[in-house]
């Protein structure tokens, strides 16, 4: 297939700016810091920074092309149940605001690992936690670049390799001399670029399609909310509620997450910043997703639904190619959109980056060579942000022959792993019993109750589930001879249950399915248990890990000596907030739990020791 229309001169220009504002940034930083080249400074800030920023820079790390594409794919595909991740995104913001930053804040960390090592006084948990998140992570920047590396292969012709390259190496370049200070600017910056690319697309496509009667008549069956409570419908408000929020979770408990925590000067400040950014990323779970609702709307008013029709082959390519298609008489807007989802995966591809790295360094390097030199653990750092750089580039080569939208890829596979994370970090905090046997068993039980879902889902003969009902081809000949003249016209109208079966290899119903195979047989119960919808794995693997460990710990043993001050206290670090007793975030968590930062750092410095 090839289009008629390509970038024009002005977009190539506005999509390179863009992309070079990041660099500068980097290495701006890199000369201001160059006389402050600290460890506290170069992953920390020195923990000075202001919560708005911050905030902003959250969202951004998150807001990655994984959203930016997958989620207005799998609305175009599914309707725009997925957009419920707002509801999980302002709760599990809230939880961690609320009951984990009073904890983990006053501790003085630099890698959120650390935690478990001042919790169970051994490094147990710690190392499983930091493996754990150093894979997970991995992934999520493979996901990222293969998104956005789909999208500049169809709007600007750089090949599919050479983009992940260009990606991997300019933010290694950047992070590595500019560090978390660079990071959160760039990521403010990008923030102004996305804002601009989504609204530009939402208005362009609703004005296109006719207006905004036109698209309520035209995507009428993408917007139906869903209350039923049936886990086997994909995107419903209960399983997209409760699986987004176990997920986001555990994104908030990450270390590129709670590195931003330890970047503000206070509790308070940290709160704020969290409260910040969870109205803006929820915003951004709605208007990301409506953007594939308004392109289907967009192509049922030209009369030709092009996944349906199979002018395009990869849901993945929807957004990308509509970009190109809505402006095209518009110099610099595909460039602006393009910059947009490019500045999603630069920050994302930063924020990891940047984590990986501070926890390489507090974690293994200070562990094995405590005794080395500040200026060499900097040096070895930076190396370290470019060899994470090229293994992202390989995984994303290896993860890219994958079939379906890079959001459901990356949610079914995470799911195996940040629901059962998440309940050891929960129960640490709140459950005073909890032991290292316990959180372990539970999180491996939960670990293999989601992998047997993600295998049993794709492998085993569970019917897939149609998506929504396409929209209309009639003009597909026309279109397709006006906009996709390489395109084969022979496949045009034929149904492509052959082509789509990709999309549906979650084996998940769409919204508007019934759980019931189209020949009318019964489900088995296992076929029935397979078609639990992906979103919902990671809900499914936190609560198995929680019961699972809360029963064995107390079968087992806890620490001899409970460390008080990395528990939640209602009484501390509620009632005596609210009724306002100040909490002393330098020297007392509270006036009942003392805590030394002076001994809190003496503790963790004895790592080499376990």
């Amino acid at each position: 297939m090839e289009l008629t229309y390509s970038f024009s001169v002005a977009d190539i220009i506005v999509f390179l700016a863009s992309v070079s504002v990041c660099l500068v940034i980097g290495i701006i930083f890199a000369i201001c810091d160059r006389k402050r080249n600290t460890v506290n400074n170069y992953f920390l800030a020195n923990r000075k920074y202001h919560p708005v920023p911050v905030a902003i820079s959250m969202v951004v790390t998150f807001c990655s092309s994984l959203g930016m594409i997958g989620f207005p794919a799998e609305a175009y595909a599914y309707g725009f149940g997925i957009a419920y991740f707002a509801i999980g995104t302002l709760a599990a913001y809230s939880v961690n605001a609320i009951f984990i930053v009073p904890v983990f804040h006053p501790l003085k960390l630099t890698s959120v690992y650390g935690y478990f090592k001042l919790r169970y006084g051994d490094n147990i948990l710690r190392n499983i936690t930091l493996s754990v998140g150093i894979i997970y992570n991995l992934f999520y920047m493979a996901i990222i670049t293969i998104g956005t590396s789909i999208a500049v292969d169809v709007v600007i012709g750089i090949p599919f390799w050479g983009t992940f390259l260009l990606f991997a190496i300019l933010t290694s370049i950047y992070t590595s001399v500019g560090g978390i200070k660079a990071v959160i600017w760039t990521d403010v910056f990008q923030l102004g670029v996305m804002i601009t690319g989504v609204i530009a697309v939402l208005i362009k496509s609703v004005i296109d399609a006719g207006g905004s009667e036109k698209l309520l008549e035209y995507s009428k069956g993408r917007l139906k909310t869903d209350f039923r409570f049936d886990p086997t419908i994909r995107y419903q408000i209960w399983n997209v509620s409760f699986g987004s929020f176990s997920t986001l979770l555990y994104l908030s408990l990450t270390q590129q997450a709670m590195q931003r925590v330890f970047v503000t000067p206070s509790i308070k400040s940290a709160r704020i910043m969290f409260f910040i950014s969870a109205p803006i990323f929820a915003l951004f779970m709605v208007l990301i997703p409506l953007q594939g609702v308004t392109i289907f709307a967009y192509y049922s008013a030209q009369g030709c639904d092009i996944l349906e029709s199979g002018l395009i082959k990869n849901v993945n390519e929807i957004i990308p190619i509509a970009v190109l298609e809505l402006f095209k008489d518009q110099p610099g807007l595909a460039g602006l959109f393009t910059a947009a989802l490019s500045s999603a995966a630069l920050s994302s591809l930063s924020s990891c980056l940047s984590s990986l790295s501070a926890v390489t360094y507090e974690d293994i390097l200070k562990v094995k060579f405590p005794r080395m030199q500040p200026d060499r653990y900097i040096k070895l750092s930076k190396i370290i942000v470019l060899i994470y750089g090229l293994v992202t580039i390989g995984l994303a080569f290896a993860l890219s022959t994958l079939p379906g939208s890079i959001a459901s890829i990356f949610f079914s596979l995470m799911a195996c792993v940040d629901g059962p994370i998440c309940s050891i970090f929960l129960l640490s905090i709140f459950y005073s019993r909890s032991s290292t046997k316990g959180l372990v068993t539970g999180a491996c039980c939960g670990m293999a109750v989601t992998v047997w879902l993600n295998i049993g889902s794709k492998l085993t003969d569970a019917p897939p589930f149609p998506r929504l009902p396409p929209g209309p081809t009639n003009q597909c000949f026309i279109y397709s001879d006006k906009y996709f003249p390489m395109a084969n016209i022979t496949q045009i109208l034929i149904p492509i249950e052959n082509i789509t079966s990709f999309i549906s290899s979650q084996s998940t119903p769409s919204s508007s399915s019934s759980t019931a195979p189209d020949n009318g047989q019964q489900l088995t119960f296992l076929q029935n248990v397979y078609s639990i919808s992906y979103i919902f794995f990671s809900f499914i693997g936190l609560m198995t890990s929680l019961f699972v460990g809360i029963i064995l710990s107390v079968f087992t043993k806890p620490p001899e000596h409970l460390n008080r001050r990395c528990m939640f206290s209602f009484k501390t670090h509620v009632l005596e907030e609210i009724c306002g007793d100040r909490l002393d975030n330098t020297v007392d968590v509270s006036k009942n739990v003392k805590l030394d930062r002076n001994e809190t750092l003496q503790f963790l410095e004895k790592d080499e020791e376990m």
